[in-house]
């Protein structure tokens, strides 16, 4: 049985759905669903930050070399910006804390960093031998 990533827990009513590349929110007085779908290049920055950043600082180099350059795309840092804004955004939009991520600047990095305990990880048991990855493909 293989345990495989299907998405993550953010704060306590936002949910990261790999698979969909899907980011959801149930809003508890209205009990409406809230969700936007990724693009590729914005999934890619959140999956970097959640993978690494959680608690710990991710530079803006580590960020422009592993969502834009290993994949043929041109890196800036305007880019990074922009794309961090619309990302914060819409976190915010489905009820996110606005210091999930924060902008981490001192002397030795400039980079991000993700309020530990936020966000938390969630599995599935691939029980046959199914290939996932085409489902889940960065």
């Amino acid at each position: 049985m293989e345990k495989i990533l299907a998405g993550y827990y953010i704060g306590d009513n936002v949910q990261l759905d790999l698979a969909h590349r899907k980011l959801s929110s149930l809003d508890s007085k209205s009990r409406q669903l809230n969700s936007f779908v990724f693009r590729e290049t914005m999934l890619r920055l959140f999956l970097y930050l959640l993978n690494h950043a959680n608690g710990k600082i991710v530079s803006n180099e580590q960020l422009l070399y592993h969502v834009w350059d290993l994949h043929g795309l041109k890196s800036s840092s305007q880019r990074l910006w922009q794309v961090m804004q619309a990302l914060k955004l819409r976190l915010a939009i489905l009820g996110v804390e606005h210091d999930f991520i924060m902008r981490i600047e001192t002397i030795q990095v400039k980079g991000y960093s993700l309020k530990p305990g936020m966000a938390r990880p969630f599995y599935f048991y691939n029980e046959e031998n199914v290939n996932v990855s085409q489902f889940i493909s960065l």
